[in-house]
């Protein structure tokens, strides 16, 4: 994997707290694929009213969402 795409990805999931609309009920931030490039992968308990908030990129850094509902103890 492309070691710039990598650090890409991970300065972007540095900075996804502070780009995240207020209430935003994520569960989990992780770094994932799309392709064979780095993204940031989100797990979100909820969907918001608008995903329009949602930003698509990051610093050029893909973000995908996902709708896990509630993370529980097993």
């Amino acid at each position: 994997m492309d070691e710039t795409k990598m650090a890409a990805a991970r300065r972007a999931k540095a900075r996804f707290s502070s780009l995240m609309p207020k209430g935003l009920n994520v569960v989990g931030v992780g770094i994932g694929l799309k392709g064979t490039d780095p993204a940031l992968k989100v797990n979100l308990g909820t969907a918001p009213e608008d995903d329009s908030v949602l930003p698509k990129t990051i610093e050029g850094v893909p973000v995908l969402y996902d709708y896990v509902g509630k993370i529980t103890k097993r």
